[in-house]
């Protein structure tokens, strides 16, 4: 199960003062319908307060339960539906941090995510296939060089700029550059969407996981390409030199697969790693797939929000109805 918006599950916490609230008030409320009910009747008249109350009061946890579920957007298994799509529409999102300068078999990690979106481009132009590209830097925080076009010209300048010093936030988070990918989309629906994240999967703030999740709502299909080797690597500063730590060490960093590989797979994508000679041609066979258009089926995440408003509408007309017999059937 998925949340659109988890944030609002704290209105749940409603339900500790409201189970106070009737605690502390009951035995008086009790022995008012007792007293009220007389001697005679007063044990039965106690009794059926006691119950219509519990009632009352578990229809009333329950309502603030499930409202706050219906408001944070529950969703859980698949839901298909037939759409006519043509056209492509990728967003490249590459790893801008300082850990992608380093050199793994003699070329940058940078410089490798490079060379594939290029080679890429290349064979996108040569198709003559209707799609369209985005380029988005991803570091502390996320640039986009080259809102979502057809000019392959324009994107290839573009690249010339990914890299380190194109953001000035330190760090590594995936998170706002694939939620960068996802915001240079148009709001056209005529064609498939495409979200390729090439890193090392190095990650210092935010959650790529949480992202890819928004990007599986957004029926963008997320491929995700592991940039770098096994073995650790000296990461460069801004001056070429390696990075040194407090200690004086070396600050060394490897290809994080599994990392990559589980962000990949919270979006139900797919994942690559740069050192494969298949994943160009990986690539561009998903490219062509999804620009060849057509009928198909669309799989999305089915949203509960209205099975757990109706379940909250149910139990609001339960807490009122008990609130309303708990005085006058215990009553004679």
């Amino acid at each position: 199960m998925t949340f659109a918006r988890p944030e609002l599950l704290l209105l749940a916490l409603l339900a500790v003062p409201e189970i106070a609230l009737v605690v502390l008030r009951a035995p008086a409320l009790r022995a008012s319908v007792e007293a009220l009910a007389g001697p005679a009747l007063r044990r039965r008249a106690g009794a059926a307060f006691a119950a219509a109350a519990a009632i009352g009061a578990a229809a009333g946890v329950l309502f603030i339960l499930s409202a706050a579920a219906a408001l944070a957007g529950p969703s859980w298994g698949r839901r298909g539906s037939v759409a006519e799509r043509s056209g492509v529409e990728a967003a490249f999102v590459i790893d801008a941090s300082r850990s992608m300068g380093a050199v793994d078999s003699g070329i940058s990690r940078a410089e490798a995510s490079k060379e594939i979106v290029r080679s890429l481009l290349r064979r996108e132009g040569a198709a003559g296939r209707r799609a369209s590209f985005s380029i988005v830097a991803a570091k502390g925080d996320a640039v986009l060089l080259a809102p979502m076009t057809e000019d392959l010209a324009a994107l290839e300048d573009a690249l010339e700029y990914v890299g380190p010093d194109a953001i000035t936030a330190v760090g590594t988070n995936l998170e706002r550059g694939i939620e960068a990918g996802l915001s240079s989309f148009t709001e056209s629906r005529a064609g498939d969407r495409l979200l390729v994240l090439l890193s090392d999967g190095g990650e210092l703030a935010g959650s790529a996981r949480r992202a890819a999740e928004k990007a599986a709502r957004s029926r963008a299909r997320l491929i995700v390409v592991g940039v770098g080797g096994s073995e650790p690597a000296p990461v460069p500063g801004p001056d070429g030199a390696p990075i040194v730590d407090e200690r004086g060490s070396r600050v060394a960093s490897a290809l994080e697969e599994a990392r990559l590989a589980a962000v990949a797979a919270a979006a139900g994508g797919r994942y690559l790693e740069a050192s494969d000679p298949g994943t160009s041609a990986a690539l561009a066979a998903e490219l062509a797939s999804a620009a060849a258009g057509g009928t198909r089926i669309e799989y999305s995440s089915a949203d509960r929000s209205g099975d757990f408003a109706l379940a909250a509408l149910a139990f609001l007309i339960v807490a009122i109805l008990a609130e309303a017999l708990s005085t006058r059937r215990a009553l004679p």
